[in-house]
């Protein structure tokens, strides 16, 4: 048991007693004895009530076999964090391991490392969250350490048991060491990640040579190259503002982000893939793909056949080219570990992948969308899944029609200082099949993939010290690229939770401001679409004009009206004997210009689940029907009428022909 007792000192205990009279006093230090009787292994510690249950600190601090890591921590001041309250995870190196270090280093002791140095290594092994064994995941863990890494955590499993190690080479000897304020990992090596870039890590692995002299030759490791923005914050006039509401102990806490940071993906073919196909294309390789010769015969056949009229565009270096398409198609400018690409936002709670009672319908396939950089494309990500509620995570540009799509192999969550990169089991491409696929099937997106900068700075999951797991999070004028926003508006977004019926758990919120936004979207293929816009309607939420590429889309919007209101006329499905299906129903709220929410996801409260299609709140609304004559983002504005919240969930992007046919998930 554990109690604080704040200010009670002797100077305030005197404070009380002359405010009370005696028998009052004396009820008041009664209370005290059996507050502290009933807490025997609480003990007086300056003005507040501590445990003398070990924290983190004092377990390392007590045990002479890791007294070089100690020391680490107290030189760096680190050490204080880990007698502190709060849930911290450490992966402790003994002093054998601290001695090898020493050793790999050149280095014979702690006095020869710079003070940086020590403060840097000694981060990489805690993490501000508790992480036991039963939560490690197979790869880079979702939860940074506090240098800002992902560990990768390998499970290794012979006759006698599962064994862990951390970033390859790191050992779990000793895990599951519960500590008053966390857990503890032994392990037998110092963990002490790269220090080069997505690039440098790349040409560092012989496994994908042919790739990379590909990524070299065309200028695209040039581009990988960011780490993180050295003018945030200070030259964001706003920052300080926020700071200033900035709340990290509420339930639902407000955070703006503390960095500003860049990061990259990479997916690649190894040389032995390349190697396995003889025939592409039309294109026969006898010897497998074995040169870049052979990369620009492979490019050219897929490319130049989506894009014709760059096909005479021989320089590699022109992002225009066939073969800088085919490598820019494999970057994405984002840090994408595995289990974000797809999994998690299809999970509870984002980070426990173990709990699939989550917002997802567990039969419906889930998609998410991600740009490359490759000019106007997009790669899909497809969760498969059949009605027995068996799936399959993380296919890459399924195509109906041949059946065809690519994997990601086993090596994957390889980490660098800027980025990630993973192995794929077949060509990665912007091909004429799935061009086909893509412009021919409704596109649901999340806002929060407008943004890289979600992902980049761990925005897009759920913190680690919020009580429900989910955080507002604000953000400084200019922090995100494709944002624009008026001076008073603060942007929000609300990370996931499962209680909210969102789709992915998550929102773009705004609260009580006169708001003025525009968000570009991601790029979309050529075509003829109906675009609509979801949202969540509730009493506290305003009017808004909307505007697509700058035009308004119709009148305004008041997300303060649910359906079941006479102006929209929704019916929940099965309540009505004669249209049990709700299709009527559908077809009435369309000629009003809205629809209800798909049937893919739902809310969870306790043991309920809504599905959004029968929650009244959830609705889209139809912008209009809009012609992209090429490839390409758009803009969406959303101005505020009134001092209100607003809300946005997703967008749709349906062809027109597709509508006819289109189901309610």
């Amino acid at each position: 048991m554990m109690k604080i007792v704040k200010n009670m000192t002797k100077g305030s205990l005197s404070e009380i007693r002359c405010g009370i009279n005696k028998f009052q006093f004396f009820i008041a230090c009664l209370s005290c004895l059996v507050l502290i009787s009933s807490c025997q292994d609480d003990i007086l510690d300056g003005d507040i009530v501590t445990s003398t249950e070990e924290t983190v600190g004092e377990f390392i601090e007590n045990e002479s076999n890791y007294s070089e890591f100690y020391r680490m921590l107290d030189t760096t001041h680190v050490i204080g964090l880990l007698r502190a309250y709060g849930e911290y995870t450490c992966f402790l190196p003994d002093n054998n391991a601290m001695t090898a270090f020493y050793a790999s280093n050149n280095k014979t002791c702690l006095g020869d490392f710079s003070l940086e140095e020590l403060t840097e290594t000694a981060q990489h092994h805690i993490m501000k969250d508790t992480l036991k064994t039963s939560a490690f995941v197979q790869g880079l863990q979702a939860t940074k350490t506090l240098s800002g890494r992902n560990l990768n955590i390998n499970f290794v499993s012979d006759s006698a048991a599962l064994s862990y190690y951390v970033n390859d080479s790191s050992k779990v000897v000793k895990s599951d060491i519960m500590l008053h304020n966390g857990v503890v990992h032994e392990i037998d090596k110092v963990i002490d990640p790269t220090e080069y870039n997505i690039a440098g890590v790349i040409k560092e692995d012989a496994s994908f040579s042919l790739f990379y002299s590909a990524l070299v030759a065309t200028g695209l490791d040039e581009r990988l190259k960011k780490e993180k923005d050295d003018t945030y914050p200070d030259e964001f006039a706003d920052y300080e503002t926020l700071s200033e509401q900035r709340d990290e102990t509420a339930d639902s806490p407000t955070m703006i982000p503390r960095e500003r940071k860049y990061g990259y993906t990479v997916l690649m073919e190894s040389d032995k893939t390349y190697k396995s196909i003889t025939d592409y294309n039309g294109l026969s390789f006898p010897n497998g793909i074995t040169s870049i010769d052979d990369l620009k015969r492979l490019a050219a056949s897929i490319y130049d056949e989506v894009f014709p009229t760059d096909a005479g565009i021989s320089d590699i270096t022109d992002s225009r080219n066939s073969l800088n398409r085919y490598i820019a198609y494999h970057l994405f400018d984002k840090k994408i570990i595995r289990q974000f690409f797809i999994e998690a936002f299809d999970n509870t709670g984002m980070n426990n992948l173990t709990d699939q009672t989550s917002h997802s319908v567990k039969t419906i396939d889930m998609y998410e969308y991600i740009e490359t950089m490759c000019p106007n494309t997009l790669v899909e990500v497809r969760t498969r899944r059949d009605q027995t509620n068996d799936m399959e995570y993380d296919w890459f540009n399924y195509v109906e029609e041949t059946g065809e799509f690519v994997r990601l192999t086993d090596n994957t969550d390889n980490d660098a200082l800027n980025g990630v990169y993973h192995e794929i089991d077949n060509i990665l491409c912007y091909n004429k099949d799935f061009f086909s696929e893509l412009s021919s099937k409704r596109l649901r997106m999340n806002p929060a993939s407008f943004f890289p900068e979600f992902m980049n700075n761990d925005i897009r999951v759920v913190h680690e010290n919020s009580p429900s797991g989910h955080v507002l999070w604000k953000f400084p004028n200019g922090y995100l690229d494709r944002l624009e926003s008026s001076e008073v508006t603060e942007f929000g977004y609300f990370s996931s939770e499962d209680t909210w019926c969102n789709y992915q758990g998550d929102e773009v919120f705004m609260n009580q401001c006169m708001y003025d936004i525009t968000m570009e979207t991601l790029p979309i293929p050529a075509g003829t679409y109906e675009v609509r816009f979801g949202y969540k309607a509730n009493a506290s939420r305003g009017v808004v004009q909307l505007y697509w590429d700058g035009l308004p889309c119709g009148i305004p919007l008041d997300l303060s009206i649910t359906a079941d209101q006479p102006e929209i006329g929704y019916v929940k499905p099965g309540t009505d004997a004669l249209d049990v299906k709700g299709y009527e129903n559908d077809k009435m709220m369309r000629n009003r210009g809205y629809m209800k929410a798909p049937a893919c996801f739902k809310g969870i409260s306790g043991s309920q689940a809504v599905n959004a299609r029968d929650n009244s709140q959830c609705l889209r609304r139809i912008l209009g029907t809009f012609t992209f004559t090429e490839a390409g983002t758009h803009t969406v504005r959303a101005r505020g009428l009134s001092v209100a919240q607003f809300m946005f969930d997703y967008m749709e992007f349906v062809p027109t022909e597709y509508i006819e046919s289109e189901d309610v998930n």
